[in-house]
């Protein structure tokens, strides 16, 4: 990454916090200044006053319309020349655009397709291995087979991004001189996003020369890549009518042997059966490539261990509240969201390694209210426990609990402002033996401070390996977090159960509750 990205900000002006926090956090992270605004109004005054040198700008925005915002900003001599990337979830014609200045992104997109088209408009550096003078390619998928494209630009030892659009599938292939570096679809990167780009015969496909900033996802030789691709489609073709259909419901047997040391696709499958409805939404989020999922799906049907077809039942789920704790809570959202389409609250959860947080899920699964966030799935494949939003709890038709997951150590402290900004409660699963623990749960308290959370819940547990935590750390960590005014209960879990979970979250919402009820 270039140094003067540095220097460079952008507005990002868009309704869905979570995609906007989502790309805040990313363009943050490779060094560029973000300012947010959730609405038009905001947004004219952030540009006003910030100046910002690009700004993203959904076309759903409300108060002030986008194209009443850029003609306010067309006419103003100060952001007149400043360009604007137009993002939608559908395909729109926009008044405003200017070929050569703006761009259409279309919804959803891939943050480091965005951090490249940023880098595209905003540097000109006649030095860049861009070659100067290159025009885009553009063409019919019927015309050319993607592998020989890539060879012609392998050939050339291109740099740019490969975009590719069919009926039912569109993503971008990253080329770094001419090698394939990375691939993206939908929420699917790497390997298993190319295979799916690879054997399309139908479609349009567009080059968009340029140096390419992305982090590698795909590390195996493109031509090795390219081959494996193919042989994996051609095997899938071969598989044909054993194939679970797509649209197949999926269901674990009842009273099936639990597999024991279940481990890769399995056990991610097997995770993922709790939350997808259909098959193809289980081989959409597995981290393996679909022909695997595929095997794996059909090994699991001819144990026992799993049934497909057209059907309904999925098991009984519980309530993670009484019906006169969900009211309370439903009113509270409903009064602090006036206004707002969904109301909202957040509950952060800090865990202490990667695979706890497969068994917080786990148990989360057993509420009927819980709906897992699919980004869930792509994060927990990267190194280091996911940040961020894994899942809500609906309290209603327009309300929800937020969850959040971070790793309670103080580096990422600056992370937990920006996506958990007014959580109503805070779950701590202490663990010792950890590097810095004392500093990292004294970050956590100064986070109770800032957010000005009222809640915070300590969970303890003999049973955890390794988990437990001296008693003169809690005692300090105890101190603190009481001095700034807060509530700390101390909870002992012998397992990680669906029981345990809605216990811990009981108590945070009804002390959250009390708390409010006391000072209003």
């Amino acid at each position: 990454m270039t140094t003067h990205l540095m220097i460079k900000r952008v507005l990002i002006a868009d309704p869905s916090d979570k995609s906007r926090q989502t790309l805040s956090a990313y363009l943050r992270e490779k060094g560029l200044e973000v300012i947010e605004a959730a609405d038009g109004s905001k947004a004219l005054a952030e540009t006003l006053l910030g100046k910002p040198d690009i700004l993203l700008l959904d076309l759903s925005v409300p108060v002030l319309p986008a194209e009443r915002l850029v003609q306010i900003l067309r006419s103003n001599p100060n952001t007149r020349s400043m360009p604007v990337f137009f993002l939608s979830d559908r395909e729109e014609s926009v008044s405003a655009f200017r070929q050569g200045v703006d761009e259409f992104i279309r919804k959803p997109f891939h943050e480091d397709e965005i951090l490249l088209r940023i880098q595209r408009t905003l540097y000109q550096d006649p030095l860049s291995e861009a070659l100067t003078g290159d025009s885009q390619i553009s063409g019919n998928l019927s015309e050319i087979f993607l592998p020989d494209l890539w060879q012609m630009l392998a050939m050339n030892r291109k740099n740019g991004i490969l975009q590719v659009e069919a009926e039912q599938i569109s993503g971008s292939v990253y080329i770094d001189r001419g090698e394939i570096i990375s691939a993206v679809t939908r929420n699917i990167t790497g390997e298993k996003a190319l295979f799916r780009l690879i054997p399309l015969k139908e479609g349009k496909f567009r080059f968009l020369p340029g140096k390419v900033g992305v982090r590698r996802t795909i590390f195996s030789p493109s031509q090795q890549a390219i081959l494996e691709g193919m042989r994996q489609d051609d095997e899938l073709r071969r598989l044909g009518d054993t194939l679970p259909h797509p649209t197949d419901a999926v269901a674990v047997v009842p009273e099936t042997r639990e597999i024991d040391a279940a481990g890769g696709v399995i056990r991610e499958i097997l995770l993922l059966v709790e939350f997808c409805a259909t098959v193809q939404e289980i081989v959409d989020n597995c981290g393996f490539p679909d022909l695997v999922v595929y095997e794996a799906l059909i090994a699991l049907r001819n144990r026992g261990v799993l049934r497909f077809g057209d059907f309904d039942t999925r098991p009984t789920k519980s309530d993670f509240l009484p019906p006169e704790d969900l009211t309370r809570l439903r009113a509270r959202l409903e009064d602090n969201g006036a206004g707002a389409r969904e109301a909202s609250g957040q509950i952060v959860f800090y865990i202490p390694d990667p695979s706890f947080l497969e068994g917080l899920l786990m148990a989360l699964g057993k509420f009927r209210d819980f709906e897992v966030d699919n980004v869930f799935f792509s994060l927990r494949r990267k190194e280091g426990i996911p940040s961020g939003m894994f899942g809500r709890l609906r309290v209603g038709e327009k309300c929800s609990v937020r969850l959040y997951a971070f790793p309670y150590l103080r580096v990422l402290s600056p992370l937990w402002y920006t996506l958990a900004p007014s959580p109503l409660g805070i779950v701590v699963f202490l663990k010792d033996e950890i590097s810095g623990a004392l500093e990292s749960l004294m970050a956590i308290s100064d986070y109770t401070r800032g957010v000005s959370a009222r809640v915070v819940l300590a969970v303890m547990g003999n049973s955890f390996p390794d988990f437990g935590l001296g008693e003169n750390t809690l005692r300090l960590f105890r101190n603190r977090v009481e001095r700034l005014g807060c509530v700390l209960k101390v909870r002992a879990m012998e397992q990680i159960t669906a029981e345990e979970i809605r216990d811990s979250l009981s108590a945070v919402i009804r002390q959250s509750l009390k708390l409010e009820g006391e000072s209003s």
